[in-house]
């Protein structure tokens, strides 16, 4: 499939934007525009190439008291608007059609397939809601600093402790950010920094670390799915 922007795709790069204090508004115009590509027929390889973890819109409510539920809804509804606009520069539109996502999982997730005979791209018993409010509110109450503590709120304060211990990402690197090893390793999967420090580890001759895949989606997860026809 050609697509109309070469540019490589920053994977889930948008979702963790902490080099500094990131403003909403300049998120959200970084999900708008992400780039996007649509390689072979298999959509579980466009969802790796066009899913957004949104990560950085959970965490920055800690600072921004007025994102709400609706907000976040509204936010998810902005960015599929724009993205539908894009989508028609690229072939799938007038052949395929394309089928958008918002999920459930470590934090609520965009994403953007191409219709092919294989349909629904994501293992696991998905529990299809109404609306990308029913997933949102499932987070109405979540807090990264409860779950991580204040230390995790900043995915570039775990990078830098993980390279001022030489790589490693066990006891000792855990509690110079205040968490259990098991709680590290979850906030590195959580905002999706896998690669960073598998290369940090690799830059002082450690062997790489194995985390969970993006797409080993937990068993049940609830997901809203938005199908857009060939030519729509």
């Amino acid at each position: 499939m050609a697509d109309a922007e070469s540019e490589e795709p920053r994977r889930c790069a948008i979702s963790r934007p902490s080099r500094g204090s990131v403003r909403p508004a300049d998120y959200l115009d970084a999900c708008r525009e992400t780039p996007l590509r649509f390689v072979g027929n298999d959509p579980i390889l466009h969802s790796a190439d066009n899913h957004i973890h949104l990560c950085h819109l959970i965490a920055v409510r800690e600072d921004h008291g007025w994102i709400d539920t609706a907000y976040m809804t509204a936010f998810v509804n902005w960015v599929f608007d724009r993205w539908r606009a894009r989508l028609k520069g690229f072939s799938p539109y007038s052949s395929q059609g394309y089928r958008l996502y918002l999920y459930q999982d470590f934090a609520p997730t965009i994403s953007v397939v191409a219709e092919t005979p294989q349909g629904f791209p994501y293992p696991g018993a998905p529990f299809f809601v109404d609306s990308p409010a029913r997933i949102m509110a499932l987070y109405a109450d979540f807090r990264l600093s409860d779950a991580f503590g204040r230390a995790a709120l900043r995915d570039a304060h775990i990078l830098q402790a993980v390279e001022r211990h030489r790589g490693s990402i066990g006891k000792p690197t855990a509690q110079a950010r205040g968490m259990q090893v098991g709680e590290l390793r979850r906030a590195i999967e959580w905002w999706g920094v896998q690669r960073e420090v598998n290369t940090i580890r690799k830059r002082h001759a450690r062997r790489p670390a194995k985390f969970r895949n993006d797409h080993e989606m937990p068993f049940t997860f609830k997901v809203f799915e938005a199908r857009l026809p060939a030519k729509y």
